[in-house]
């Protein structure tokens, strides 16, 4: 609901916001807002890389519709963390539907692929997408798990990306000498 009506909570907000610090918000509030665009670009960058590694290891396989297993991990993968296990399941029962090992060979791609590209690129092209470092996205993937589960997650990274915002806005004012 927010996403949807981005302009009505702007203006609610600025309101609330004292007139001699409007700017300020204005400001934070544009950088928040191209962060959050740089987050979602970054999670489809995840998700169709799923999507591609999955469905080349189906084809390798031999799986039949190797693009529509690929386009199933794909989608799943928005889902933080455990999207791509959940868009292994068609893949496995239809592996399942020509062997035991196949599904069992297929299992093990859909992991690795999983394991290798969440927890060593996810970290980086987050990272780069909303300006934190790598280790400060695994962070916060982990305590937004802990408070909040997947929901947590999901949410986990904007919000240290919009804490580093405010950080970078308000820090180099404490400093200031008074004129």
């Amino acid at each position: 609901m927010l996403a949807l009506d981005a302009a009505s909570v702007r203006r609610v907000l600025r309101r609330l916001v004292p007139n001699d610090y409007r700017t300020d918000f204005d400001q934070i509030w544009r950088q928040v807002r191209k962060m959050l665009y740089a987050y979602l670009r970054g999670q489809l960058i995840i998700a169709g890389l799923i999507g591609i590694c999955s469905g080349i290891a189906c084809a390798a396989i031999g799986l039949p519709d190797p693009v529509a297993l690929g386009l199933i991990a794909g989608v799943t993968a928005l889902i933080p963390y455990i999207g791509p296990f959940l868009g292994a399941v068609p893949a496995i029962l239809v592996g399942l539907s020509l062997s035991p090992g196949t599904a069992l060979l297929i299992g093990l791609l859909y992991l690795l692929i999983s394991n290798v590209i969440l927890n060593v690129i996810y970290p980086k092209v987050m990272g780069d997408a909303v300006r934190l470092p790598p280790i400060l996205v695994i962070v916060a993937l982990i305590a937004g798990f802990s408070w909040g589960g997947i929901l947590g997650m999901f949410v986990a990274v904007p919000i240290a990306a919009t804490l580093r915002i405010l950080f970078d806005h308000i820090y180099p004012r404490l400093y200031e000498r008074p004129a």
